[in-house]
């Protein structure tokens, strides 16, 4: 029986789940690992969790069939994006790794803002922020240049445990697109950016494409992970890009929201735009971009508020929001806790809570938070294509709740398409892995084996009362913009770190 092992390096945990040839899951692990904040503005993770998690999760899904080794004929791993790793030439780790939420490269951001953000949108597409990749590399360049120096390549979280699984070096070409050194419609790096950036082009990987063969198992990834020798590992993609592939997206148009710890929307495209609203790489799919905005903190917001209240049961704290009754006790949550990428492009926006009365209650709060991320989600269309399509393909970990998942149509007055699979970013890196050995002939083939999505259609009175409610979400947004930027100079003064740590269970 041929499987297939998809992996996904998520923001606090990793995932790993089998597939069989018919793109059925048959049997899925995860770990959880930290996330340290050792300043303001900073995120770090040690890719070591990452590798000894990949472990743990391989060994688990083996032992649940038990199912062979030498049965996986291919592995796929994704990965959350705009990441900065430098490693040695033997693919050790120099430094933690500077997470997509570090966001202290902020002088070398407003370098390329200030010295060629121009050429960034005409030939990258992207515009310059603290979380990306170059101006990672750069602030590591400027701060630790005893690192910079020893680094033989910078890599993302999932080409890192391509390397240490298969000995290659490699960038997947929908992180390349991000890391503001790519051209967009080749996917190759351009020597005219990373001159720009003054950064070292031999210390950038090659860029694969995301299905292409990176390596094979080595000898000793095979003794550390329980995997076969010789097993092919495929680059693999963004985790967001993996997602609208498990979901089924393949048209010009199609829409989609991916509402985890972090919210993400955005549309496919058959030609990339360079408007600089939003995120633009490629798709994954050849001839397709995908042009990506959201809001960064997302469904973190219930987990902070779990963390807070030391909760160890989201799951919980989740159906209790849900009990609320529709317009019973309004609240507005904005969740840019850790600054604001794309669309919004805010690096001082924080959280705002709005409408705490004596009689509001842990309940409200909860509903509160899980408003906030289908109202962000809302905004966040409405920046990117100055409208919210009719209709979107839905994932992520609010899909477990089904109260949420309708609440979530309402609030964003759209019709929401679920995938019949739950794990729809594991299933689009196994969709990758798959093409990247001849499994499928093709994208159609294996988009033919996915189950069908159910649908949620907008309640109308809840959706009248999220209208009116939406409304209050995106003015106070724009009228407490001076206020927040009053409040991040003094967080800067003080040196408090961007956010908490998301411990427990992640919503991905």
């Amino acid at each position: 029986m041929a499987l297939v092992l998809s992996a996904d390096v998520g923001t606090s945990s990793l995932k790993a789940v089998l597939f069989d040839g018919e793109l059925r899951a048959l049997a899925q692990a995860r770990c959880e690992y930290p996330t340290r904040y050792p300043g303001y503005a900073c995120a770090e993770q040690d890719p070591e969790d990452w590798y000894r998690a990949l472990g743990r999760v391989v060994r688990e899904v083996l032992e649940a069939g038990p199912f062979p080794p030498s049965d996986i004929v291919a592995v796929g791993v994704d990965g959350m994006s705009s990441l900065a790793l430098p490693v040695d030439a033997a693919g050790r780790a120099l430094r933690p790794a500077m997470i997509w939420i570090d966001r202290r490269a902020e002088a070398e951001a407003e370098f390329i803002r200030l010295h060629h953000q121009e050429l960034e949108l005409k030939v990258n597409g992207n515009r310059p922020d603290p979380s990306s990749f170059a101006p990672k590399m750069m602030w590591i360049r400027d701060h630790e240049p005893e690192v910079y120096r020893a680094a033989a390549s910078f890599l993302h979280c999932n080409g890192y445990l391509v390397q240490r699984l298969t000995g290659a070096f490699g960038m997947d070409v929908s992180e390349a697109g991000l890391s503001l050194l790519c051209e967009l419609e080749s996917g190759d790096w351009s020597e005219e950016l990373v001159r720009e950036c003054r950064l070292d082009r031999r210390k950038l990987p090659p860029v694969l494409r995301c299905t292409e063969v990176a390596g094979k198992v080595t000898r000793a990834a095979a003794a550390e992970t329980g995997l076969a020798a010789g097993t092919p590992v495929v680059a693999g993609a963004m985790d967001n890009v993996a997602a609208t592939l498990g979901l089924g997206l393949r048209d010009d148009g199609d829409a989609y929201i991916s509402a985890g710890t972090a919210t993400n929307v955005g549309l496919l495209l058959d030609r990339p735009v360079f408007d600089g609203k939003g995120l633009v790489y490629h798709s994954g799919i050849e001839g397709r971009w995908l042009k990506n905005g959201g809001a960064d903190y997302g469904g973190a917001g219930l987990l902070w508020f779990r963390n807070l209240l030391e909760d160890t049961d989201l799951k919980a704290l989740g159906e209790l929001g849900s009990g609320v009754p529709c317009g019973e006790h309004p609240l507005v949550f904005l969740p840019y806790m850790v600054g604001q990428r794309a669309p919004l492009w805010n690096d001082r926006a924080s959280g705002v809570l709005l409408g705490v009365r004596p009689g509001t209650e842990r309940r409200h709060l909860a509903r509160a938070f899980m408003e906030s991320v289908a109202l962000g989600a809302r905004h966040a269309f409405e920046a990117l294509c100055g409208r919210r399509p009719e209709g979107a393909a839905l994932t992520g970990g609010i899909t477990h709740n089904a109260a949420w998942t309708q609440l979530f149509a309402d609030a964003t007055g759209m019709r929401l398409f679920v995938g019949g699979q739950a794990e729809v970013t594991t299933l689009g890196t196994a969709i990758l892995a798959g093409m990247g050995v001849g499994l499928f002939r093709d994208l159609g083939e294996a988009l033919a084996l996915l189950p069908p999505a159910s649908e949620r259609v907008p309640a109308g009175p809840s959706a009248r009362y999220y209208d009116e409610l939406y409304g209050v979400f995106a003015s106070a947004y724009s009228g407490l913009k001076e206020s927040l930027e009053a409040l991040d100079r003094l967080r800067k003064r003080s040196g408090s770190p961007v956010g908490a740590g998301s411990r427990g269970e992640g919503l991905k």
